[in-house]
């Protein structure tokens, strides 16, 4: 005997060019209220790697770019409250200045000034608990209590 699927269930799938944006998702009544995260990395690998880390903030919403390009017209078409940068991928701050950001670095300069206020460095590796508590620092959020470590705080 089988029995129609959940109402609240709903799959999509979709297979990119490398210089192409993952597709948001059109946003549910409960979606609605979430923050938006958007992720700019070449590699599909560290984009999955973010949205793990980040999955159990239910009230975060994720949309990934694989380019500067892309980001940008994501960010004109979702106003995303906060980046997510493979360093590579930098240059989109100079479009989305306004935009709160975590830069991922492969080391943190020693003695540099630090970046504007809403800009911090997060070094690799990094865990998920040091991902959420970035975030949850600056979206005021509910992330873990940040340390020095791994910012630029």
């Amino acid at each position: 005997m089988r029995s129609d699927p959940s109402p609240r269930v709903r799959l999509e799938v979709a297979f990119l060019d490398a210089d192409q944006a993952a597709p948001a998702p059109a946003p549910a009544a409960d979606e609605r209220a979430c923050l938006t995260v958007l992720v700019v990395a070449a590699e599909v690998d560290l984009r999955r790697y973010v949205r793990e880390c980040l999955r159990e903030r239910s009230d975060l919403r994720l949309i990934e770019a694989a380019t500067v390009m892309a980001a940008v017209t994501l960010a004109e078409d979702h106003s995303p409250d906060l980046l997510v940068v493979d360093e590579p991928e930098r240059d989109v701050l100079a479009t989305l200045s306004q935009v709160r950001a975590i830069i991922l670095v492969d080391d943190l300069p020693r003695g540099a000034p630090p970046l504007i206020p809403h800009v911090r460095l997060l070094a690799r590796p990094f865990t998920a608990e040091r991902l959420v508590a970035e975030v949850g620092q600056l979206l005021g959020g509910v992330g873990q209590p940040s340390r020095t470590e791994g910012s630029n705080a």
